[in-house]
């Protein structure tokens, strides 16, 4: 009897399907990480000098094609990574919402002249004027080398020029290119500078010039920082090393000296806003002997 009873529940089990070892799929999840179409370019930004900016965006596709997504660049470390897949420059508008029937050569809201009086008619309800959304050019990236994959934009505001109220430069900012544990001086000097870096006794950044260099402690296991102008001693602390990230220090001119601006990045892995799985093709998939109607 306890044989039959233990042959049943085998045959139950083989016969129902039940699984023990394999939990089910969620309908749409995939075992693999879908793959997704490699954009022109991933960046991220920060606005050098003054509040954060907002109220900008781009086209993923360019100029006045595909999604317009907005951008947001604070001013004291880097933004969120984006996705663009259009042709270079890559170009900044803001938003501006305009009434239809606004005179293009006034500006948003401007005051009508008066027309002619019209006899109040209670009974008819005011007709809202229809709205639409305009586009305005604010700023472009400059010239970027078409290898470079990923770049770090730094806005300037530039009140010279109230057509284009930013100025935008750019940083290779590929971490194969700019690694984990590394710092990447740029000197705003007209002068030369010399420096002592953790291990490194001695080095030296032209006028205006840059230098990346791998963090090694001294022989105390720290990462003294000193610089020089002229055989004065200029600015001096310790830094910390923190591990996986990467450092961007710029060297700005000052009455005692210099003063120093630190920006510190943590490298891992962040899926930039915007990337889009790869499009398919025209007709995949189609019987290329089918015809239409049939």
């Amino acid at each position: 009897m306890l044989y039959n009873l233990s042959l049943a529940w085998v045959l139950f089990l083989t016969l129902s399907g039940v699984g023990f070892a394999q939990a089910p799929l969620v309908p749409g999840e995939s075992e693999e990480e879908e793959e997704m179409e490699e954009p022109t370019l991933i960046f991220s930004g920060m606005n050098w000098k003054g509040a954060s900016i907002g109220g900008l965006g781009y086209f993923t596709e360019g100029k006045n094609e595909g999604d317009f997504t907005p951008v947001f660049f604070p001013n004291g470390g880097r933004s969120r990574k984006y996705a663009y897949y259009g042709e270079l420059p890559v170009i900044f508008y803001k938003q501006v919402e305009v009434e239809e029937d606004e005179d293009p050569a006034k500006p948003p809201g401007a005051p009508k002249p008066p027309g002619p009086p019209k006899p109040d008619d209670p009974k008819k309800p005011e007709k809202k004027k229809e709205k639409k959304i305009e586009y305005h050019f604010v700023a472009a990236t400059s010239r970027i080398d078409r290898s470079w994959k990923e770049v770090f934009l730094l806005f300037q505001e530039n009140p010279a020029d109230p057509k284009r109220p930013y100025r935008v430069s750019h940083i290779n900012f590929s971490v194969d290119f700019f690694p984990a544990g590394h710092f990447w001086f740029f000197s705003q000097s007209q002068e030369t500078l010399a420096m002592q870096f953790g291990a490194l006794k001695k080095a030296s950044l032209p006028p205006r010039g840059q230098a990346m260099l791998l963090a090694k402690l001294d022989e105390y296991g720290d990462l003294p920082i000193r610089i020089f102008h002229k055989n004065r001693k200029v600015y001096s602390t310790i830094w910390n090393i923190i591990p996986r990230t990467r450092t961007l220090v710029f060297l700005i001119p000052a009455p005692n000296g210099v003063s120093v601006r630190r920006i510190v990045d943590v490298v891992q892995e962040e899926k930039a806003l915007g990337l889009r799985p790869p499009k398919e093709d025209k007709g995949k998939g189609e019987d290329p002997l089918r015809e239409d109607g049939n």
